[in-house]
């Protein structure tokens, strides 16, 4: 029965694929740990004995949370790639594409492993019925604290050379350590372009997209100055009363989309960029009793259970 469905998926992909696109989501789950503790990793509190008392169910719960969310992401058919921040482990992912409701969709994953001193990771899913990863591998700066390695993944789309794709699955260190948080942020961004340069030296019209969790906004001059040769799309979709994340009352827009000049040129062939936009969906927002209007609905409050999505907002690309 199983199988028979994941055909008709197929085949329904492929064909709304030829005729609209791909699309490509990232989200900053928050947090999505499982219940064990890894040795030599910070993650106590997201055990059952921590201080979030992290329990099955509450893991289960918020791995069905991710799952609704990108089944909701878009309504005419499963969203193509999802590149997802804050997940933790293999056991997280495996748990995600195959007990929750994305487990009829037949999404495969790629991850890093990173040296992130809490364990967490960055991974990309995908629909092996409309993307075909070629390569991947794991960017590892030189930071002077561990941080989240970047993934690159390189893959086509519908099995054509000319929609080949190289995504880059990004969540730059906060700047809670001030100047040596600074360096270590511009480390992994030297290392991001450095990768980025070497394609479009060997493949000039290469179709790059950078995304994910920049902890900056998109007018900051380490995005401006190191991303000449991209189109920040979070410029065109952030909004003065709303984004992808709320802090202290603003909201902000750090969940962002570069895409290389190949996607928006109008005499590219195959794939060129189409919509870009926050997916602020109404069931991942509740009301900001503190600040006035709505905030993302996360899964804890400081310490107290909320039951929640994530203190982000998705991001989605649309390729026609």
């Amino acid at each position: 029965m199983r199988e028979g469905f994941l055909l008709l998926i197929f085949i329904i992909s492929i064909g709304h694929m030829e005729a609209q696109g791909v699309s490509i989501m990232s989200y900053n789950c928050e947090n999505a740990f499982d219940t064990i503790h890894d040795e030599g990793f910070q993650d106590e509190e997201y055990t059952p004995d921590g201080s979030r008392h992290w329990s099955r169910y509450r893991m289960f719960q918020k791995l069905k949370n991710i799952g609704k969310v990108i089944v909701a992401a878009d309504t005419q058919r499963p969203v193509d790639i999802i590149c997802l921040e804050e997940v933790e482990n293999d056991t997280v992912l495996t748990y995600l594409c195959h007990n929750t409701p994305l487990s009829t969709l037949g999404y495969e994953y790629l991850m890093t492993h990173s040296a992130d001193h809490r364990g967490i990771d960055v991974a990309l899913l995908y629909s092996p019925f409309t993307f075909h990863p070629i390569s991947h591998h794991s960017i590892r700066a030189n930071t002077t604290t561990p941080t989240r390695d970047v993934l690159h993944v390189c893959g086509t789309t519908g099995g054509s050379e000319l929609d080949t794709l190289d995504i880059y699955v990004v969540h730059l260190p906060s700047k809670l350590n001030g100047k040596e948080s600074e360096r270590n942020r511009q480390t992994v961004v030297d290392a991001i372009t450095a990768s980025t340069d070497s394609i479009q030296k060997v493949r000039k019209d290469a179709k790059i997209i950078i995304l994910g969790d920049f902890n900056d906004s998109p007018e900051s001059p380490l995005l401006l100055q190191n991303f000449k040769g991209f189109t920040n799309l979070a410029l065109r979709y952030q909004g003065k009363n709303s984004g992808s994340y709320k802090y202290q009352g603003e909201w902000e827009t750090i969940d962002q989309i570069l895409i290389s000049n190949a996607l928006t040129h109008p005499e590219t062939k195959g794939l060129r960029y189409y919509d870009a936009k926050v997916l602020n969906l109404p069931f991942l927002l509740e009301t900001d009793t503190q600040y006035g209007g709505e905030k993302p609905k996360r899964t804890f409050i400081g310490y107290r259970y909320n039951g929640g999505f994530s203190d982000h907002l998705p991001v989605i690309l649309y390729l026609k």
